[in-house]
């Protein structure tokens, strides 16, 4: 999946800063006409934990982790991405209700906030 794959609101959200879907994906929630302040709450958490994932990455994780656990880490962190992914073209879509839309997105950007969370992420 690349940043082309996901439909995104505007032409300044067309090249995010750095090459993350997820931020992608915030930016276009943050700036859905559709979506309620208290989304657009979430969206900024969103970009927080996505941001703060990345360095856990290569801050903690790479120099204190063998690689086979740093790539469980690193994909577990992708499946909330793809949720993340397929969660917004369901709302883009029609398909999901703005209420269901919040409360889906909380569980995501929750999950994304506390992750790592288990002893051997160290995190």
């Amino acid at each position: 999946m690349t940043k082309q794959d996901v439909p995104t609101d505007g032409q300044a959200l067309e090249s995010p800063p750095r090459n993350s879907v997820a931020l992608g994906v915030f930016l276009g929630v943050a700036s859905h006409p559709r979506v309620p302040f208290t989304v657009v709450e979430l969206a900024g958490r969103g970009i927080t934990a996505d941001a703060a994932a990345t360095r856990w990455m290569l801050e903690v994780g790479k120099p204190s982790l063998d690689g086979l656990t740093l790539a469980n880490k690193v994909i577990e962190f992708g499946e909330w991405e793809e949720r993340l992914i397929d969660l917004w073209r369901a709302f883009r879509s029609g398909d999901v209700e703005t209420a269901l839309f919040e409360t889906r997105l909380a569980e995501i950007v929750t999950a994304m906030e506390e992750w790592p969370s288990d002893p051997d992420g160290r995190g």
